[in-house]
């Protein structure tokens, strides 16, 4: 019998029989559909292959899926076969997970029709004849015509989806997992699933990895919205049929800021996210130098929002430390990342510093609690087997970067240091209570009975040591300084004296280079001093101070050589910390044209090209002749003239690698963090064209010499460069680019590309915030950067509306996927008190001075958003935004000087808008004026006159029903703020109000 005479499952079922080869049934089945549509032949082909593939899978029909779906013209799409996985498990048993995992993983390999928005949420059985594509939309005229007649059945994409999320969530992220989140990230929104589906698809999320998950809430998310935009559309329906409507408006607006100030907010999830944002503020606050017991403002703030969540001062502080301690014994000590590190520092000095500040200034209204003993025993008694096996952890990763270094350094062992070691955790934190004097040494035995207190003796000088250790050595001696109590305090504390020395007093040779090189003696640092703080610190002393110049005229290449070492370890601590670059750094990351320099720059960069490209060597003149920051600045300069000559002709390649050579030394490596980092945008920007930056990018990162910190610095930027999606494929292979070489020296130093990683959306972000005692592991940090996201996109104002927006649904979704109270609305003010980000202010101040006159101006009075519950988010945030300020300082202006000046504005704005709005007495007496006129005689002329100024004055917004809904709204918010005794004791300019009504 010929193939061509063969259905599809019988040509598939013959040729696995006969063991055809899989590009030999690609030729069979090209044959066999030759001249059909791929459109109309894919389910076809889709629909013979799963009998096959379900519920064990050859390995031959597997090679025939994967050829199928990867040959020159695809047959088949990973769209198709995938609906048609989701339609056999539904009808059939679920397949072995072997099984899934082995289709699962030749699928996510070949994504082909996976386009965004390409899979509808309802889903046509395929067996049926009537296509997807031949279903009329909803509410079309074609819907309405065919309605009679028999449609296809549709089934819920997601529901179908629910058997695969089970199985993802009960074993570990597998490719699986990858083709399940990267359907769900490109399943249409709308319309939503039903709600037992999405109930169930909730209560997956926490158990499901992250690839998952992610998407998955923002499909959520969409659920909710449409139920809300259900409620919202048969509230405008009663509005329009019931006259009565306003007032039932109003009450369901005055029952939600009462449900509101009913609501308080989760203890834990709160100091969650306060702990967090602390930790991120600390990278922008500098905390002051004058009065270093004052904790950081981060932890400040954290602090300041107990009285006015109105917490008890004891379930505040118990929970504060088992939130902290928590964070902490949920981080890994293995590998390369610092977190472990940073919480350590958080918990050890922040928070219990916060604790001891606490007890010495005790307020009024929260004061320190007093069975403190009790306190912490509980902590303890709850967390002592977690703090077990965090100290066996890190005990642990002690000695095996001690193993390693000394098989990689085999002439000498690792000396331990010298009185400093790593004490069980429950040893440290105790001895810490007591030296900080929270707790009296004889009740050490009330909160951990048979847990030794260790009095703090410093032992060697950790600087020194650093400084005389070999290189092999310097990872188990930094996991020392950071774990060993009491020894990061001591190495920050000589650091820092070190750095305020110099440069007069030069630091030991290689420290800083040590220092840079090992992010955990980076991150041991923040213990003692914020990380915008030390940037500032360094900044001043190492690149802004001015030189030596005796010191330079003694020795000047050893002059340039401890300038670099400063420099890169700037470079190091601005990119471990994502601090802003400083001014030295952004123009060491440019390259002028030849034409825009200065006179004295020409001559300078003369000078280098003849040392560098030429046969003059450097020598002491040109180093003396340049100042080391100049240097610095025009690195990326030098290269960008070197490579122009080479591209001209005027030099040579040879020449051209001879003069790169000299970046390879010590003496010019430490300028490689500006020009590689120049490098890499120039690739990316002249794409093809950058064959010759490829050559000299090569040189420079192979070099023998480039240094590992700025490698770090510089890692995410190679990483693009090198990525398979970078575009760049064809000029590396025409420049002979060692792309292998990179790879692996990036690779040694765990600098691997790292996945990529979705950013939540704000809407989703704010979904948790609903039902913050449901929240998943690691809610505040994406509720954190989309916040930060969407102020840094759209803006301060706009990222107001959408709180507000969503605090409008709050009232229409009382949390069906639950049951339980929405706390959103009630969590939203804390988040307007808070600065969010580096270049951010509270978005109360966005709230007052932009959306609010935004929506008075405009005339918005549709909004869902009652006043009343206007008036109180307002009210709530100034209190709020009050209490955290206290009395420090921002920098520049006392932070309650700029609540009152916001006051005052906000003054300014309801005065101005009630201006606006005359009160309805003037309307009634002005209408019984016209009246009266027209009575006395006046001509029809006249009264036609009269109904014409008053539509125009209808038309101005002083007389119509609209003026009169925001007039009522403005004055209620008055009189909210008028009578209210606690704001009117904070913000003396709200007396202002007393005449107004």
């Amino acid at each position: 019998m010929a193939y061509d005479e063969l259905s599809l499952p019988e040509l598939i079922g013959r040729a696995y029989a006969r063991a055809v080869p899989a590009k030999k049934l690609v030729k069979l089945v090209q044959s066999r559909l030759s001249g059909s549509n791929l459109e109309e032949t894919d389910d076809q082909l889709a629909a013979a292959l799963i009998p096959y593939l379900l519920p064990s899978p050859p390995s031959l029909l597997l090679s025939y899926l994967s050829e199928l779906l990867t040959s020159h013209t695809p047959l088949l799409t990973t769209k198709t076969i995938f609906i048609h996985l989701l339609f056999y498990i539904a009808e059939h048993d679920i397949p072995p997970i072997p099984s899934l995992l082995s289709v699962s993983t030749i699928l996510a390999s070949s994504p082909l029709g996976l386009e965004e928005g390409s899979i509808p949420s309802l889903l046509t059985i395929p067996n049926n004849k009537a296509r997807e594509s031949d279903i009329p939309e909803v509410g079309t005229s074609a819907s309405a015509s065919t309605s009679t007649l028999t449609a296809p059945k549709q089934i819920s994409t997601l529901s179908l989806l629910l058997p695969l999320l089970r199985i993802c969530a009960s074993t570990p992220p597998s490719p699986l997992s990858n083709l399940v989140g990267r359907a769900i990230l490109h399943l249409s929104p709308f319309p939503a699933p039903s709600l037992d589906v999405g109930l169930e698809a909730g209560q997956l999320l926490p158990s499901l990895p992250e690839e998952i998950s992610v998407p998955l809430r923002s499909t959520l998310s969409g659920l909710m919205a449409d139920l809300a935009t259900q409620d919202m559309q048969s509230t405008s329906a009663l509005a329009s049929a019931d006259p009565g409507q306003d007032s039932q408006m109003a009450q369901q607006g005055s029952q939600q800021v009462q449900n509101a100030i009913r609501e308080r907010l989760p203890l834990s999830q709160t100091l969650a996210l306060l702990l967090e944002r602390a930790r991120r503020a600390s990278r922008w606050h500098v905390s002051a130098e004058s009065d270093a017991s004052t904790p950081q403002p981060g932890l400040l703030d954290l602090l300041r929002t107990g009285p006015s969540l109105e917490y008890e001062p004891t379930e505040f502080m118990s929970t504060l430390l088992q939130v902290s301690l928590k964070a902490l014994l949920d981080t890994s000590v293995d590998g390369s990342s610092t977190e472990a590190g940073e919480w350590w520092n958080l918990v050890m000095d922040g928070v219990l510093g916060l604790i001891a500040w606490w007890k010495t200034h005790p307020e009024g209204k929260f004061p320190f609690p007093e069975d403190i003993p009790s306190l912490f025993s509980m902590v303890f008694n709850n967390l002592s087997q977690q703090m077990t096996a965090f100290s066996e952890a890190i005990l642990l990763r002690y000695a095996t970067l001690v193993q390693q270094s000394e098989s990689e350094d085999d002439s000498s062992a690792f000396t331990p240091v010298e009185g400093w070691s790593i004490r069980p955790m429950q040893e440290t934190l105790l001895s810490r209570l007591v030296q900080l004097g929270i707790i009296a040494t004889d009740q050490a035995t009330i909160v951990a009975p048979g847990v030794p207190v260790h009095p703090f003796t410093p032992g060697e000088s950790l600087l020194n040591r650093l400084a005389a250790e070999s290189h092999h050595h310097l990872p188990p001696l930094a996991h020392v300084i950071q774990f060993a109590a009491g020894a990061s305090s001591s190495f920050a504390s000589d650091l820092l004296q070190t750095v305020k020395a110099c440069p007069s007093i030069p630091p030991p040779e290689n420290l800083f280079t040590f220092v840079a090189s090992q992010p955990t003696l980076i991150t041991a640092l923040t213990g003692s001093v914020s990380p915008a703080e030390f940037g500032d610190l360094l900044v001043k002393h190492l690149l802004d101070a001015p030189l030596d110049e005796s010191t330079r005229m003694d020795d000047p290449q050893g002059s340039l050589t401890r300038f670099g070492e400063g420099v890169v370890l700037v470079e190091a601590v601005v990119a471990h910390f994502e601090l802003p670059l400083p001014p030295l750094l952004v123009d060491a990351r440019s390259a002028w044209s030849y034409s825009h320099l200065s006179n004295e720059d020409k001559e300078t960069m003369n000078g280098w090209v003849k040392a560098i490209f030429g046969s003059d060597g450097i020598e002491d003149q040109i180093l003396l002749a340049t100042s080391p920051q100049t240097m610095y600045k025009l690195a990326p300069t030098l290269i960008q003239q070197a490579i122009a000559a080479t591209t001209t002709g005027q030099m040579d390649l040879d020449t051209l690698h001879s003069g790169l050579s000299y970046f390879s030394q010590p003496l010019l490596s430490w300028c490689l963090g500006g020009v590689v980092s120049w490098l890499c945008h120039e690739i990316r920007r002249q794409g093809l064209l950058s064959a010759l930056h490829l050559v000299v990018l090569q040189d420079l990162i192979l070099g023998h010499t480039c240094p590992e910190p700025l490698l770090r610095v510089t890692s995410d930027m190679l990483n693009n460069i090198l990525s398979s999606t970078s575009g760049h494929g064809d000029v590396f292979q025409s420049s002979n680019f060692d792309v292998l070489g990179i790879r692996s020296k990036l690779d040694s130093i765990g600098l691997t590309l790292s996945p990529i990683v979705i950013e939540t959306p704000l809407r989703t972000a704010l979904q948790v915030a609903r039902q913050l005692d449901l929240a998943p592991a690691g809610w505040d940090s994406a509720l954190l950067d989309a916040l930060s996201n969407s102020i840094a996109v759209i803006g301060e104002v706009a990222t107001v509306k959408k709180l507000m927006d969503e605090i409008a649904l709050s009232s229409t979704i009382a949390m069906p996927m639950t049951g339980t109270a929405d706390s959103l609305t009630a969590f939203i003010p804390l988040l307007f008190s808070l600065r969010l980000s580096r270049a951010s202010n509270p978005l109360v101040q966005a709230l007052i001075r932009g959306w609010l006159p935004d929506l008075c101006q405009h005339n918005q009075t549709a909004t869902s958003v009652s006043g009343e519950l206007i008036g109180w988010v307002v009210k709530r945030s100034l209190v709020l935004a009050s209490d955290i300020s206290g009395q420090q300082g921002d920098g520049q202006v006392d932070a309650n000087k700029a609540l009152d000046t916001l006051v005052n504005g906000l003054m300014d704005e309801l005065e101005y808008e009630l201006s606006r709005l005359a009160p309805r007495t003037q309307h009634l007496a002005r209408d019984q004026q016209q009246q009266q006129g027209v009575t006395d005689g006046e001509d029809a002329g006249s009264k036609r006159s009269l109904q014409t100024k008053t539509k125009g004055s209808k038309r101005g917004g002083t007389g119509d029903t609209s003026a009169t809904g925001k007039r009522e709204m403005i004055e209620g918010l008055i009189k909210l703020f008028r009578d209210d005794e606690d704001l009117r004791a904070r913000f003396g300019s709200l007396r202002r109000l007393d005449g107004l009504l």
